[in-house]
């Protein structure tokens, strides 16, 4: 890997690890919908990554940032949380950025929904509940909000960031 792609999957992890940390000081606005829902401020570099490095890239920033996150978080329920839902997430934004016409909006909604249900299949096996599930009707409302937020941001941040990429990577 060139030093100047390295240096890029640097910047990006340190972005993500930023929006971490100034997430965790926003209060949670759909606090009566969803408890623990969070803006999803990291999936903004996961989606951008995405769209201009590709799969391989973007999980070896993924899986950086939520072991750097879950040390900066406390417990290990947090790294395995962030794990499956990152994950998921990953592999079916990756799919959906192939259909034909999808918006980055749309590939971002996915990613949100995807995001919450890899958390909740993880929640499922730590209690050995299936029941865990029934929070979903409530997380998809979030997810929706969430997902058309972030996608707007990227939509907004990605003629620039891929002019900035190709400064690093192409060289």
């Amino acid at each position: 890997m060139k030093v100047r792609k390295m240096t890029f999957l640097g910047l990006m992890i340190g972005y993500s690890l930023i929006l971490y940390i100034i997430e965790s000081y926003i209060p949670n606005p759909l606090i009566a919908f969803s408890p623990g829902a969070k803006l999803g401020l990291t999936n903004v570099i996961t989606l951008i990554s995405l769209i201009t490095l590709g799969i391989k890239d973007t999980f070896i920033i993924i899986t950086v940032r939520v072991i750097l996150s879950s040390i900066f978080a406390g417990p290990l329920s947090y790294l395995l949380f962030s794990m499956g839902g990152a994950y998921l997430s990953l592999v079916l934004m990756n799919l959906a950025k192939k259909i034909k016409g999808l918006s980055v909006v749309g590939i971002s909604i996915i990613g949100a929904i995807s995001h919450n249900i890899g958390q909740l299949i993880v929640a499922s096996l730590i209690v050995e509940n299936i029941l865990t599930i029934g929070y979903l009707p409530f997380m998809l409302m979030t997810s929706l909000l969430t997902g058309i937020f972030v996608g707007l941001v990227v939509n907004y941040c990605l003629p620039s960031v891929e002019k900035i990429s190709k400064s690093f990577i192409d060289k």
